[in-house]
C-alpha cells in the first residue's frame, strides 16, 4: 500500500503543469487528501519516504525530472508487498508459542503438583520420568524458550525488511538473525530502487546492480523497464530466501514442540501406572 501511494505522488507531481519546482509539486501531491486512498503515509525511515526526500532535494533539475519520470512508470505496489505465506508463518510462530507456554504452565502448576502429592501420600517413589522433569523442567523450558525466541526475532527482522526500512539489512540484529541470501537480495533491490536519485559520479563500485544500471543508461536503454525487471527478480529472490529460512525455523519449532509434548505425556502417564501398581 505504501508503494502505491509513492507511485501516485510521483504521477501527480509529474502531471502538475503549474511550473512550480519539483519539491513544491511533490509537497503539493503529498498534501492532497486523495493520497490516503492509496494507503498510509510512508514512515520517515522507509525507502518510499527517503526517495521522495531525495527527489525534492536534487539540485540538478533536469536529472530530477528524469528521475521522477522513471518512478512514474514503475509499478511497485504489488511486487513489494509482504506475501500471505510470510504473514501466515508469523501467525503460526505466535500460535505455537502461545500454546506451548499454556500447556507448560498448566502441566507445571496443576498436573505435576497433584501427582507429587498423591504419590507422597501413598508412599510411592515418583517415576524416573516425573523426577527427571521436576529436576530439570526450568532448563528444559529455558532451552525451548530461547529457540522460540530466536525464531520469532528472525521473523520480526524479516518483517522489518518487508517494511523497507532504510539500511535495515545492515543492522546488527539483521546480520545475526537473517540469512545472507535474504540480505543480499534486499540490498540489491534497494540499489535498483534508489538508482535514479544517485549521483552517477559517486556510485558504489561494490554494487553489481548500480554498475549494471549505469551501463543500461549509457547504452540508451529504457531505465524504467530495467529497474522494474530488476526489482521483480530481486524481490522474488528475497521472498524465496525468506521462505526458506522461515520453513527451516517452523520445521525446527514443530519438531521441538512435538518432543516437548511427548515428554509431557510420558512424565504425566508414568505416575498413573505407578498408582495402579501401588493400589
Amino acid at each position: 500500500m505504501t508503494w502505491d501511494r509513492f507511485g501516485y505522488i510521483c504521477r501527480q507531481a509529474g502531471n502538475d503543469s503549474s511550473g512550480a519546482s519539483l519539491a513544491a509539486r511533490l509537497e503539493q501531491a503529498q498534501s492532497e487528501q486523495a493520497c490516503s486512498l492509496y494507503g498510509p503515509a510512508p514512515k520517515a525511515d522507509s525507502w518510499p519516504a527517503q526517495l521522495l526526500t531525495r527527489l525534492a532535494g536534487m539540485t540538478d533539475s533536469e536529472r530530477a525530472e528524469c528521475a521522477l519520470k522513471t518512478y512514474q512508470r514503475l509499478n511497485l505496489g504489488r511486487q513489494l508487498e509482504a506475501p500471505v505465506k510470510f504473514k501466515r508463518a508469523l501467525a503460526y510462530l505466535a500460535y505455537v508459542t502461545f500454546v506451548f507456554y499454556l500447556v507448560a504452565g498448566i502441566y507445571q502448576l496443576k498436573v505435576t503438583p497433584t501427582f507429587s502429592n498423591v504419590l507422597d501420600n501413598l508412599g510411592v517413589t515418583p517415576p524416573a520420568y516425573l523426577s527427571l522433569y521436576q529436576t530439570y523442567w526450568s532448563l528444559f523450558i529455558l532451552a525451548i524458550s530461547l529457540l522460540i525466541l530466536l525464531a520469532l526475532l528472525s521473523a520480526l527482522q524479516m518483517r522489518r525488511l518487508f517494511q523497507f526500512k532504510v539500511n535495515a539489512h545492515d543492522s546488527l540484529a539483521c546480520r545475526l538473525l537473517v540469512l545472507p541470501s535474504c540480505r543480499r537480495a534486499y540490498r540489491q533491490m534497494a540499489d535498483a530502487l534508489q538508482y535514479p536519485t544517485l549521483d552517477r559520479h559517486a556510485l558504489s563500485e561494490q554494487s553489481p546492480v548500480l554498475r549494471h544500471l549505469q551501463q543500461v543508461e549509457e547504452r540508451g536503454m529504457d531505465l524504467a523497464i530495467e529497474i522494474q525487471a530488476l526489482t521483480e527478480v530481486q524481490m522474488q529472490g528475497f521472498l524465496q530466501a525468506c521462505e526458506k529460512q522461515l520453513k527451516a525455523l517452523t520445521t525446527l519449532i514443530a519438531v521441538v514442540v512435538i518432543v516437548a509434548v511427548m515428554m509431557f505425556l510420558t512424565s504425566a502417564y508414568a505416575p498413573i501406572f505407578s498408582l495402579g501398581e501401588a493400589i
